[in-house]
């Protein structure tokens, strides 16, 4: 009988990209709802168990508390309401997975694990221990590349293939982002009617064109952010905002903080 010979390629033009957004440690007093437009680890250093921080998650009608030593992790654009005590000190990585510009591999999913895996929890804290700038950064994608892949969706609820269609407008709308970039720059760029563009979009991605604006556009004010060099009002022009009132006004909605607050705390690091 012949052996098997030969060679065998797997096609690799359609990949997902690990990108961290933010990392850093959080011991402060607040309480907020969230629906951040990227996937959350976390681990908790420090808690004071006898008034222990929450996390409410209104779709799923549950509260969860924190407790020293555990680790979770949150899909992008799950909403949630978080309330941490003063005692409490977390560690967080934040990235994104995605398979096109806006699109993550959790896209639709909307929900928080409770990390039970050592390994990973090992890896989260061994991330915030190391003191080398780019290796922690490695370490981080590593952390996150590992909770990718223990939580990888079993089913999809977006339809990838369908998404592909949309691959060019996506990109463009990423090289293109801007306050000023609306539903019917987007419907012409394909071609179509705003009410058709709006409808096949909204199948598709489950969500309206707006809505995916505004998470490209929060998502977009938020690196700007983190970035020491860049002030509020260049930030608000960068994104072509009528004013910085407006752009601080469109950051507090959404993310729930000023601006300004978010830019001292990055600037602290």
């Amino acid at each position: 009988m012949a052996s098997s010979e030969g060679f065998f390629r797997t096609p690799t033009a359609s990949q997902g990209v690990l990108r961290l957004v933010d990392l850093f440690t959080e011991s402060t007093e607040y309480e907020r709802s969230w629906c951040l437009p990227f996937n959350s680890l976390s681990f908790t250093a420090e808690e004071n168990d006898s008034d222990p921080s929450w996390v409410d998650l209104p779709e799923e009608k549950k509260r969860i508390f924190y407790r020293k030593g555990t680790a979770s992790f949150t899909s992008c654009n799950t909403p949630m309401r978080i309330r941490y005590t003063k005692e409490n000190l977390h560690y967080c990585i934040h990235f994104r997975f995605e398979l096109f510009p806006g699109v993550d591999l959790f896209s639709g999913i909307r929900s928080r694990w409770v990390v039970e895996d050592k390994e990973i929890i090992g890896k989260i804290v061994g991330v915030f221990s190391q003191t080398d700038p780019l290796k922690k950064l490695a370490m981080a994608q590593e952390a996150a590349l590992s909770a990718v892949l223990k939580y990888w969706p079993v089913e999809q609820p977006l339809d990838f293939k369908e998404m592909a269609e949309f691959a060019k407008l996506l990109e463009y709308v990423r090289a293109n982002l801007s306050s000023r970039l609306g539903v019917a720059e987007m419907a012409r760029f394909m071609g179509w009617s705003e009410d058709h563009f709006s409808r096949k979009f909204s199948k598709v991605f489950r969500i309206t064109p707006k809505q995916y604006l505004v998470r490209e556009l929060l998502a977009g004010a938020l690196e700007l952010l983190k970035d020491p060099n860049i002030t509020v009002r260049e930030a608000a022009e960068e994104l072509k905002f009528s004013s910085e009132f407006n752009f601080s006004r469109f950051v507090r909605h959404y993310a729930g903080k000023s601006p300004s607050s978010l830019r001292c705390r990055n600037v602290g690091k």
